[in-house]
């Protein structure tokens, strides 16, 4: 074991989660900048000594190369299935489904909650979770005014929600663990489809939660008046982009682009949303400039989510080819009780909540998840199984360093980001510890 490389390994991953956590530069030069230094240290720790200089370019050409090769695939899906999610979100699809559900729902205590639940998980199938707080706070906070009940709720709720609907093939969220394991062949919707059982578990159990929720706050409060459905669907707003009359074309055509991801597995994912963006754009704005106006409008939204996860390569590629993954795999192995080393990921996984308040999103899965996937390979666990049992970072929805969109919840419902924290902290955790033993007695989660 070569302790100098294991130590610098540890060493950048502090300095890169430290200087992302403290807001101190970008995670676009934190990933580009911080490896190659680590990786320029490298080359003279395991040399042990002077290094040909003229060899260097070459190294770390091969570096980059093999780390770019891990991401360029999922960094394409990115490029064509967010664009294509965000365009039906804006011909009115997501909303016609609601309002369906909306029209057949006599509402009270335990339905607003209940409603909170779907709403959040049909807003989040565009993936981004901007637009889910910006979508069902304003929808629902009516409610929870009318009827009394509790607004802590409402953020809670909808944050559960985003994190049982990352587990889509499109979502940045999968695409960003399915990057770890591109070189395996292993794609988003293999995980996807391997987290399916957890996906569902975690909605009856949320629902189940909302129901609870809902079921207290009528017996605490006295619910106040009725609301007609027409209230509820005055609530949503047609735009220009609207395109009602296309529901059943976008609503088909969508399911049959994801039966096309799991059915055929060797057509590249992201020529499917590629295909499916230019179709569904032409048959909802055929005009050309309306068509280039929208592009403009959605590229805003792949940076700089996109180039992080293209530029994640260079963390991988320099920290495995150097050597020094492999250095610190073999230091955890001297540390580490070698009882303990088959579950250490299931260790991490039950403390996720807590421990994710130490990582950003992107350090949680370009850092700590490669470590840990090299380390638990050494005991014969596969890596997929290491990516699902740590997928659901719960504790990134009390951490506004790794989710700073909750401040948008928390503005909009009028509460304290201390609140909203103090309310979900361990009720995210409880949850946490749930989902991993279901995931342990079901097997999802062990090799």
């Amino acid at each position: 074991m070569n302790l100098g490389l294991a130590l610098l390994g540890f060493a950048t991953m502090i300095v890169i989660t430290v200087v992302l956590l403290k807001n101190k530069v970008s995670t676009l030069l934190a990933f580009t900048v911080f490896p190659l230094i680590a990786g320029f240290i490298a080359l003279f720790v395991a040399a042990g000594g002077p290094i040909d200089a003229t060899s260097i370019p070459g190294t770390f050409g091969t570096w980059l190369k093999d780390g770019f090769s891990k991401t360029t695939s999922i960094s394409l899906m990115m490029l064509f299935s967010l664009p294509y999610f965000m365009m039906i979100a804006d011909t009115g699809m997501f909303d016609d489904i609601v309002k369906a559900i909306m029209k057949h729902v006599r509402v009270s205590a335990p339905a607003i909650c209940i409603l909170t639940v779907i709403v959040a998980c049909i807003c989040e199938l565009d993936g981004s979770i901007t637009s889910v707080f910006l979508i069902t706070v304003p929808l629902m906070l009516p409610l929870y005014e009318k009827f009394g009940v509790d607004k802590k709720i409402l953020p809670f709720l909808i944050c559960v929600a985003i994190l049982l609907m990352c587990n889509t093939p499109w979502n940045p969220k999968i695409l960003r663990a399915a990057s770890l394991v591109s070189d395996q062949g292993i794609t988003g919707t293999a995980l996807f489809l391997k987290l399916v059982p957890i996906q569902v578990f975690m909605f009856v159990m949320l629902v189940g939660v909302a129901i609870f929720f809902g079921i207290r706050e009528r017996r605490n409060r006295k619910e106040a008046g009725e609301v007609s459905h027409a209230e509820l669907l005055a609530q949503f707003k047609d735009t220009e982009l609207s395109r009602h009359n296309r529901f059943a074309f976008n609503l088909m055509f969508t399911a049959f682009l994801i039966f096309c991801l799991i059915a055929f597995g060797d057509i590249p994912q992201y020529y499917v949303f590629a295909f499916g963006l230019v179709i569904a754009l032409q048959v909802n704005y055929p005009d050309l400039k309306q068509q280039n106006k929208l592009l403009k409008k959605y590229a805003g939204s792949l940076f700089p989510v996109l180039p992080a996860v293209l530029l994640s390569g260079v963390v991988v590629g320099v920290m495995q080819d150097s050597g020094m993954l492999d250095a610190m795999v073999q230091l955890l192995m001297a540390i580490v009780p070698s009882a303990l080393g088959p579950y250490l990921y299931l260790v991490i996984a039950l403390f996720s909540t807590p421990l994710m308040l130490l990582f950003t999103n992107d350090t949680w899965f370009y850092a700590l998840m490669p470590l840990v996937i090299a380390f638990s390979a050494q005991y014969g666990v596969p890596a997929e199984v290491v990516i699902v049992a740590l997928y659901m970072n719960f504790g990134s929805m009390i951490s506004v360093v790794a989710q700073p969109q909750l401040y948008i919840a928390t503005d909009l419902t009028g509460i304290t980001i201390d609140g909203h924290i103090k309310f979900s902290f361990l009720k995210l955790w409880a949850l946490n510890v749930i989902v991993v033993l279901f995931g342990i007695v079901t097997g999802v989660f062990m090799p």
